[in-house]
């Protein structure tokens, strides 16, 4: 058939209309072919909102002003019914190719006559409307789609105990069995007095013009925005919930690509989504990577691209805020950027502030890095069955007032001797300075000294050993004494941090040969930093 035909038929199929009554089944074969057409040369950058229906949606002139951000195809057709949606339904809905569906049918249906003179009957247009939902649900279960209600119109008002009818199954039929959104715009077109406005209608008292054209377009937009906001926000709750189950799969396929970034809590923690992965391996072949829960969120829209906060629970770190970058594509929402951090209420940043100091962290990132060298098997000097009932150390709080700055007098022409050991055999050390510090206005000395055997080595060429013991030995501290490594200084002061101090496996486990802390280098104080235990001391 030419265009020419199908514009007539068209043209009469509007007769119909404007006087009131609609006919349905025509042919539509060359108009849908140009909706598909038009549809494909739009390059799909953008949420596609896909309008199916009839001429309330064809006749809507510059319809895509109505949703920006959106990439809109109007395959409304003149005349249509629900019969002839479901009879173009591979071009008019799986040819365009829609991510959101608005159907707008039934109007023409309540005022469609046979040739007989009988209307179609409400189970009549409910049964067509069910097969066509059924074949969406069916073939695009994915999709988003929202059913419009057959609007009100001065033309039709005859026929509105049977509009409120079909309305009222059409809305049990898309809400209750096929989960679809329904817009019922009676309300926005019709008065305080349930009267329809006739202001918001073209001249033939049956098509909306630029007004009612507007109240439509919110009504709808609002609703394309909820349920794309619905959508958003079940696709960030899963990727939540990917973690709590350890999901690797799930929760990294949720990145845009490899170069898509997180940010977490630590200054460290910049990592392209690739280098996320790689870190967050081991917490994954857990039950549980890690938990957050969401409990408000907001959300942004410029084109294609959105962003959101929202505030989050979670069982590890409290209270919690994620800021993130979304890009919508074709396979769906993608995460390109998210940063996490913590909420601080403003009475505790002082406090926190003090928690945070360099030299805490750096003394926190130590002690996780001594237990995970005692728990893992191929660093450990435990045997199995020790790291079985193995949980950690016990560290003393970190003490400020135990990182001091020393003066070192470099001692000439020692001799080697022999330190003792647990094992009994003697190692060859020599002291090699003094350390002269101020505890708590204190003055204290320490000695530290350098093996015979490990200077002969590159990597600890360098190295100095301070064992030391104080008031704590043997009470809440390992009795032999504690260790401290340190490097030669290159002036004549060094730092340090008793924070830093350790036990020697010795303390922990049979089999090794440990030195034991020389008498002069015992301090008559409590060295209330650093490791403790353990509880044989």
């Amino acid at each position: 058939m030419s265009a020419r035909i199908a514009l007539f038929i068209l043209g009469l199929i509007n007769l119909f209309s404007y006087s009131g009554i609609a006919q349905c089944g025509a042919n539509y074969d060359v108009l849908a072919e140009e909706i598909v057409s038009d549809a494909n040369l739009l390059n799909h950058e953008q949420t596609r909102v896909v309008f199916a229906g009839s001429s309330t949606f064809r006749l809507w002139e510059n319809i895509a002003e109505s949703f920006p951000n959106y990439e809109v195809v109007n395959a409304g057709i003149g005349g249509s019914c629900f019969e002839d949606l479901y009879a173009y339904k591979e071009l008019l809905i799986s040819a365009t190719n829609p991510d959101v569906l608005v159907i707008y049918e039934g109007d023409n249906d309540i005022a469609h006559q046979y040739e007989d003179g009988r209307t179609m009957t409400v189970k009549n247009i409910t049964k067509t409307a069910y097969e066509l939902f059924l074949w969406i649900k069916s073939n695009h279960p994915n999709m988003e789609v929202i059913i419009l209600s057959p609007k009100p119109s001065p033309l039709r008002w005859e026929y509105l105990p049977k509009y409120k009818k079909v309305n009222d199954e059409l809305e049990k039929l898309a809400t209750d069995f096929f989960g679809f959104r329904f817009v019922n715009c009676w309300p926005n077109l019709t008065d305080s007095n349930g009267m329809v406005i006739s202001t918001y209608f073209q001249a033939d008292r049956l098509h909306l013009n630029g007004a009612g054209n507007k109240v439509l377009g919110g009504l709808i937009y609002a609703s394309i925005q909820s349920s794309e906001e619905s959508i958003f926000n079940d696709f960030i709750d899963g990727w939540h919930t990917s973690a709590s189950a350890a999901d690797s799969a799930a929760y990294f396929g949720a990145f845009f690509n490899n170069a898509s970034i997180f940010q977490g809590t630590d200054g460290s923690e910049y990592w392209t989504a690739a280098e996320f992965r790689n870190w967050a391996a081991p917490y994954f072949r857990r039950e549980s990577a890690w938990t957050f829960e969401a409990f408000e969120r907001q959300w942004f829209r410029q084109g294609n691209t959105l962003w959101f906060n929202e505030r989050l629970n979670s069982p590890h770190m409290g209270k919690c805020r994620g800021i993130g970058v979304v890009r919508m594509t074709n396979s769906g929402p993608k995460i390109d950027h998210y940063s996490l951090s913590f909420e601080v209420p403003n009475e505790v940043v002082d406090n926190l502030v003090a928690l945070a100091n360099p030299e805490r962290i750096e003394v926190l990132k130590y002690q996780k890095e001594l237990d995970d060298f005692y728990t893992d098997s191929t660093t450990s000097p435990l045997k199995q069955e020790e790291r079985i009932g193995f949980y950690g150390h016990e560290f003393f709080e970190y003490n400020p007032s135990f990182n001091v700055e020393a003066a070192i007098e470099i001692l000439e022409n020692e001799s080697w001797f022999d330190m003792a050991t647990s094992s009994g055999k003697s190692r060859k050390y020599r002291r090699y300075a003094v350390a002269k510090f101020e505890i708590n206005g204190k003055s204290l000395q320490l000695i530290l000294y350098q093996s015979k055997r490990l200077m002969k080595m590159d990597d600890y060429k360098d190295h100095l050993f301070l064992p030391f013991t104080d008031l704590t030995s043997g009470v809440s501290t390992y009795g032999t004494g504690r260790f401290m490594d340190i490097t030669i200084p290159e002036g004549n002061s060094i730092v340090l941090d008793f924070n830093y101090a350790y036990n020697p496996y010795c303390a922990y486990t049979d089999g090794y040969s440990c030195p034991i802390t020389p008498k002069e280098n015992f301090i008559d104080i409590p060295v209330n930093a650093g490791i403790k235990g353990p509880n044989n001391h």
